[in-house]
């Protein structure tokens, strides 16, 4: 039995049941309400997550705890609305480091380590049946050598009955033991592999908490939005061509990805060109000064002494002020006004542009998805369209004689594409992957679909023509020529543009003349020569081109 004599302490002890007492008092009046999550709309880098929830709220004051918040989010972008009467009084963020946020990979780790453990647990009891059973056959076998009246044909009988069912546990028993290696093996692995995952998922779980105000007991529906980083998507394309007769089938997709602690469950997904991230404030330019460089003098020692003892004592010098930019001012401004006070400020999705035209484009996907918080690509699909366009084969013999089909997309613009990678299926088979980029496109936005062994091309060297160099004075032509044998082996006409070029000189001395390209177009500047030509099923087309260069014959040329 323990006696308190001193005053002063039972006053201590009484003093700190209180506080214990209103402690737990206030922590019983607190709320937790756990928040849904319905609407996400994702951007290029970064989502907003829109949530919703309901609570009823007594008289007056009153503080919730909302629970299934997102981990990484921007604080600034955080917004509390209450309906009913109800004023939402200040909001903000607390970290809950008890709380456990287990991602999907430690999930899926910790029950393969599970049923790898009941795997040992029973290869163990089964060595331990076997050990008893040896136990057994070894006492008989004692016992059956020392039975007197027993013949010895019997006892040899029996030994070799025990001997043989030794045998064959010791055997099941190596096996055993083998297996309990394995899986031995196995649970170090994914024990190391589950120490990994939980060191990047070891984040602290998210909580809202806000104050309300409520004129009279009520209930009130919250809306609650907010924006995290870990979260984005990757356009994705499948460019499909059953024949080159029929419109292209493009598929536009998006690989959605997202790391924020919590699954996105049947939530209906928004996706938006716009990047947050990269910031609203255009840029501003500063003065450019120029001036000239001027040497410094230098002076003797006597001369810099003196003209140290005759400076000034100087001042320390004011420590550098950054300069402050108009978003980082305004940001500043709007977080001291708020200290204390409701947040006000506007979700990210007004300031998205919904309109196609706009400058940002927002598909609005009508099928719930699940978007688990793995970092994984998951693919949506977004539109899927069927696109005209005009067929070509192009061919750069110099380089590779197979010809590629090439579509060119007429009234691009309107399927607000953005640059990304494309799978290329062509008359039911996988061809291979391309990229569109959509940043130098002009007229049309040209696809090229993969190779076909059915158009035919050669391109040969007239070796009795060209390398024969003819002196005349003080100079040196050498003559080149080619010839170009064009075949269409389809069942069906064809366009195809040849592409073959002639060396550009640099030098006023040394010239290309004699140029001959039967019928194609031809670039000065570049030195491109272009055919292009309307093929029938079936048909051979012959094309040539030579020409000239003309140099000092006491110089040499490089790049021919």
């Amino acid at each position: 039995m323990l006696l308190i004599t001193s005053g002063r302490f039972q006053t201590t002890v009484l003093s700190a049941v209180v506080a214990l007492a209103c402690s737990a008092s206030a922590l019983a009046d607190t709320l937790i309400e756990k928040m849904m999550l319905n609407n996400v709309t994702v951007f290029i880098r970064g989502a907003e997550l829109f949530n919703s929830g309901k609570v009823s709220l007594p008289a007056g004051e009153s503080e919730v705890i909302f629970t299934n918040i997102a981990t990484g989010l921007n604080e600034q972008s955080l917004m509390v609305k209450a309906d009913n009467g109800v004023v939402v009084q200040s909001s903000g963020i607390r970290r809950d480091f008890l709380s456990e946020n287990v991602s999907p990979e430690v999930e899926s780790l910790k029950k393969q380590i599970e049923a790898e453990v009941r795997e040992q647990s029973k290869l163990n009891v089964q060595r331990e049946v076997i050990q008893a059973q040896l136990a057994v056959l070894e006492s008989n076998r004692a016992l059956g050598s020392e039975k007197e009246g027993t013949s010895v044909e019997q006892v040899s009988q029996m030994l070799q009955l025990v001997n043989g069912k030794m045998n064959e546990l010791l055997m099941s028993d190596i096996d055993l033991r083998e297996k309990m290696t394995e899986v031995e093996k196995n649970i170090n692995k994914l024990n190391n592999q589950l120490a990994e995952a939980q060191q990047k998922s070891a984040q602290a779980v998210n909580q809202v908490v806000v104050k309300f105000y409520a004129p009279k007991a009520a209930s009130s529906n919250i809306k609650l939005s907010y924006v995290i980083n870990a979260a984005g998507w990757v356009p994705t394309y499948d460019v499909r061509v059953d024949s080159i007769t029929e419109p292209v089938k493009l598929g536009y997709k998006a690989n959605v990805f997202q790391n924020s602690g919590i699954n996105w469950d049947k939530v209906n997904l928004t996706l938006s060109t716009g990047n947050p991230s990269e910031g609203a404030q255009a840029p501003r330019l500063s003065p450019w000064y120029v001036d000239l460089y001027r040497q410094p003098i230098m002076l003797s020692k006597n001369a810099r002494d003196k003209e140290y003892e005759s400076a000034p004592m100087a001042m320390p010098a004011p420590a550098p002020v950054m300069e402050l930019r108009e978003d980082m001012a305004m940001e500043a401004g709007y977080r001291a006004a708020d200290e204390g006070k409701t947040r006000v400020s506007k979700p990210l999705s007004d300031y998205v542009v919904t309109d196609v035209g706009g400058v940002n484009t927002r598909f609005s996907i009508a099928l719930p998805y699940n978007i688990a918080a793995d970092g994984k690509g998951h693919s949506v699909l977004i539109k899927q369209v069927d696109v005209q366009g005009d067929y070509r084969y192009v061919v750069v013999p110099k380089l590779e004689p197979d010809a590629f089909l090439q579509v060119q997309l007429k009234d691009w613009e309107k399927l607000n594409l953005l640059p990304g990678k494309s799978n290329i299926f062509f008359e039911g088979s996988f061809v291979g992957q391309g990229y569109i980029d959509i940043r130098n496109v002009k007229e049309t936005l040209d696809l090229s679909l993969g190779r076909d062994k059915k158009i035919v091309v050669t391109r040969e060297n007239e070796k009795q023509i060209t390398g024969k160099a003819e002196f005349f004075g003080n100079s040196v032509s050498q003559q080149y020529t080619y010839t170009l044998d064009i075949k269409n082996t389809r069942k069906e006409p064809v366009k195809l543009v040849v592409q073959d070029q002639v060396p550009v000189s640099k030098d006023a001395s040394v010239t290309v003349e004699g140029l001959k390209y039967d019928g194609a177009t031809f670039d000065k500047n570049t030195g491109e020569v272009q055919w292009s030509l309307d093929l029938t099923p079936n048909e051979l087309r012959k094309l040539g081109l030579s020409y000239t260069v003309k140099y000092p014959k006491d110089q040499q040329v490089i790049g021919l």
